[in-house]
């Protein structure tokens, strides 16, 4: 493993314990598309925050547990798309 792809498994793992996260960066670690995040905000079914950096985040969580809701991820447990 060379330097860069250090630094790129150290944000991938940085990215999968926070509770906030980017709808870019959720949607990549989670295997969709950034436009399905980004619809889903739009129609009010996920919400999103500004945070201190001036970022829109979104809680993993409460996105996990929608769009579980709504069949786009597997439920808990099953490791195909985390």
């Amino acid at each position: 493993m060379n330097t860069d792809e250090l630094i790129a498994q150290m944000q991938a793992d940085e990215e999968e314990d926070g509770k906030l996260i980017t709808p870019v960066n959720y949607a990549r670690i989670r295997g969709l598309a950034p436009q399905v995040i980004y619809y889903y905000i739009r129609r009010g079914y996920i919400t999103w925050m500004r945070c201190d950096c001036g970022r829109k985040v979104i809680e993993k969580e409460e996105a996990d547990e929608y769009l579980r809701s709504v069949g786009k991820l597997k439920p808990n447990g099953c490791r195909d798309n985390q």
